[in-house]
């Protein structure tokens, strides 16, 4: 159900560090403290690897702080951090830079909207939107660090999405091998109105025995169901384990045409209308044709971005002069290290301090 990604191009790891960093060397009020902070560990560590391989001249022996007569230099920290963050945040901007040029030359792109709601999905891993911007300080990142990032993830998303095959033959295999999932029971086709209370729902119902009486425009109008009045009431197919007892019980006791009378139902007060009713058996493939195509996706999107990751990681070509940072990428690279920039429960504890 997967293709091959179309990237190639040579990247120079120098010339990627030079252009996405700046390191700051402005240490005069740095303590002992910051050898436990994720951020500046973070900073450092970035600062390491462009001053050990791409030749800026961020490290020093300049102390960074001083632990009795121990003095700890901004090139011993570096070193150290090199050998930890260093090769995880270069392939992660690397891999940056391979994404947003194949999304570029493939005219894919993100709205703002999808990246909002990925924000909102980090929200909800937190608890609250202060959760979020707690954790993200602790992280030496910013709100619009995180919308960057998201956005990285869900450009990745689309593209790999393009490996997925949803063709017309694929999702008919996928039905049939899967077929057993989708038997049902009898099954009701219905729409109905919800109110909040029996005196609103029961003037309704009159209003419904009148010729001309609009069903669908009167439950966009006014039932209390956000979820079925914006569809004029249309519930769909439904079991009779579907709903509350007492909906199941009115909708298959009416035929095809029947309007119920006003019931009371957990949520307020109800009434519905039959428009067909159909034996136990299968999901017809034409109705669920589009839940296939998503399911699908959803099941092999993981192996699609490790996929689309590995091809375009290959077909790179990466040149990273020093063989101890190459060979860590390599590993990484070896060990299908994913595409996370958007991670926020892994934050690596700060580095132990030299003895």
């Amino acid at each position: 159900m997967l293709g091959q990604p179309k990237v190639g191009r040579k990247w120079d790891a120098q010339r990627i560090l030079c252009k996405f960093m700046q390191v700051s060397t402005n240490t005069n009020q740095v303590t002992s403290e910051l050898c436990y902070r994720h951020r500046v560990s973070k900073i450092i560590a970035i600062g390491c690897v462009v001053a050990a391989f791409v030749g800026c001249n961020a490290a020093s022996n300049k102390p960074l702080a001083r632990v009795g007569e121990r003095t700890i230099t901004a090139r011993e920290l570096q070193q150290r951090l090199v050998r930890t963050d260093g090769a995880p945040l270069l392939l992660q901007m690397i891999d940056t830079k391979l994404i947003v040029r194949a999304a570029q030359q493939q005219g894919v792109d993100v709205s703002d909207a999808e990246i909002a709601a990925k924000v909102e999905g980090g929200v909800a891993q937190m608890a609250s939107r202060h959760d979020l911007l707690r954790r993200l300080e602790a992280m030496g990142q910013t709100l619009d660090d995180y919308k960057a990032a998201a956005r990285g993830e869900l450009l990745l998303d689309k593209l790999a999405r393009t490996l997925i095959d949803t063709s017309e033959e694929q999702l008919r295999t996928y039905y049939e091998q899967h077929r057993e999932q989708f038997k049902h029971g009898p099954q009701v086709h219905g729409r109905w109105m919800l109110f909040q209370d029996q005196a609103s729902a029961q003037a309704v119902r009159e209003v419904i025995e009148e010729p001309d009486a609009d069903f669908a425009g009167l439950a966009r109008a006014v039932s209390s169901d956000s979820v079925t009045a914006e569809k004029g009431g249309d519930m769909g197919f439904f079991e009779a384990k579907d709903y509350a007892p007492a909906v199941g019980k009115v909708a298959f006791a009416l035929q095809p045409d029947q309007i119920s009378e006003v019931f009371e139902v957990p949520d307020g007060w109800a009434f519905l209308q039959v428009i067909e009713k159909r034996p136990a058996g299968v999901q017809p493939f034409s109705e669920i044709r589009e839940m296939l195509r998503a399911r699908i996706q959803a099941e092999t999107i993981d192996q699609a971005r490790q996929l689309w990751l590995n091809q375009a990681r290959e077909n790179a070509r990466l040149h990273i002069p020093d063989k101890r940072l190459r060979g860590r990428v390599e590993q990484l690279i070896a060990g299908n290290a994913p595409y996370q920039p958007t991670r926020l429960l892994d934050i690596p504890a700060g580095p132990s301090l030299p003895n």
